[in-house]
């Protein structure tokens, strides 16, 4: 039977001798189980936070009046032109809808229906869509983007190239590089800013980056560890690290000492089964003769070295 958020906390609890039934306890047992995972995500590159997701470039719809919510997949028709797009998404916030295969240009003021939501809204305006938050969620690293459907990849670069590249954010086109811009002011979530500005819609973007887990609450109770991304054999890591830190709150600290041994064999075990996780790898120590050792070349009176 699976592992879940409950079911570990009562594990805490009970090595700890206290009550599995007290919410304040409850409570605390989840908390330190997130400080856990927190303090040794860091340690390792751990390769069950390893993630893969795609993305769609869109136009933004700005819109006004809107009644209900448009739904993920839905199609939108203008009332007036007729026109026609798939709803990517909708931010309800900013009244703005995302979408992708554009029929024709909506007319400015026109009513715009969802089909299954039924939603309506007053249409505004039309623009490329620059910016993008494709993973709901904390991330610590950017591994890579490749445009799929044009089988290009795209360079990850920092502010200065990004700004000198189109200081007015005027073009449009093919998109060549991304930027890691920041974390959204609404949801949190991580932004990226590409360049050019996708002139085209409904074209797929794949991103490999490696997740990060936000603290848990007890809407998360009832969910597996490995769902919220804690491989099975990192959970004993973090029950060992929980129970470390409550005994020391408890004032128990013999009995800390050993929690904080078991995390710590826990660990060396996680870690040895983390490098075999992807093929036979080898890291072999450095050679002070022979093959892989530091080369000198003399060339007339020049010496070059190479490391």
């Amino acid at each position: 039977m699976a592992t879940t958020l409950s079911s570990a906390i009562t594990t805490c609890l009970q090595r700890v001798r206290l009550s599995t039934s007290v919410s304040v306890h409850q409570d605390q047992a989840r908390k330190y189980l997130s400080l856990a995972a927190a303090e040794i995500f860091p340690l390792v590159p751990w390769d069950f936070l390893d993630r893969t997701t795609t993305f769609l470039t869109t136009e933004t719809f700005t819109l006004s009046g809107t009644v209900g919510a448009f739904t993920s997949g839905e199609t939108i028709t203008g009332g007036a032109s007729g026109s026609t797009a798939v709803v990517d998404h909708y931010d309800a916030t900013n009244s703005k809808v995302y979408v992708y295969t554009i029929s024709a240009a909506f007319t400015a003021s026109e009513t715009i229906t969802g089909g299954s939501s039924e939603a309506t809204a007053t249409y505004a305006s039309t623009a490329e869509t620059r910016v993008y938050t494709p993973v709901s969620g904390p991330v610590t690293n950017w591994w890579s983007f490749h445009d799929v459907t044009n089988e290009y990849p795209l360079e990850i670069v920092g502010p200065d190239l990004y700004d000198l590249a189109d200081i007015d954010r005027s073009e449009t086109g093919k998109v060549v590089a991304v930027y890691i811009a920041g974390l959204d002011a609404d949801t949190g979530y991580p932004v990226i800013e590409l360049y050019r500005t996708p002139g085209t819609t409904n074209e797929t973007i794949r991103v490999r980056y490696r997740m990060d887990i936000a603290e848990w609450g007890s809407g998360d109770d009832g969910t597996t560890l490995m769902a919220l991304g804690i491989s099975r054999i990192f959970e004993s890591v973090i029950l060992y690290g929980a129970e470390a830190l409550y005994l020391e709150q408890e004032r128990h600290y013999s009995a800390a000492k050993l929690a904080w041994a078991n995390k710590a064999r826990a660990l060396r075990a996680a870690i040895e089964n983390n490098r075999r996780n992807q093929g036979s790898r080898r890291y072999p120590a450095r050679e002070s003769g022979g093959r892989g050792a530091d080369l000198t070349i003399n060339v007339g009176t020049d010496l070059a070295s190479a490391a």
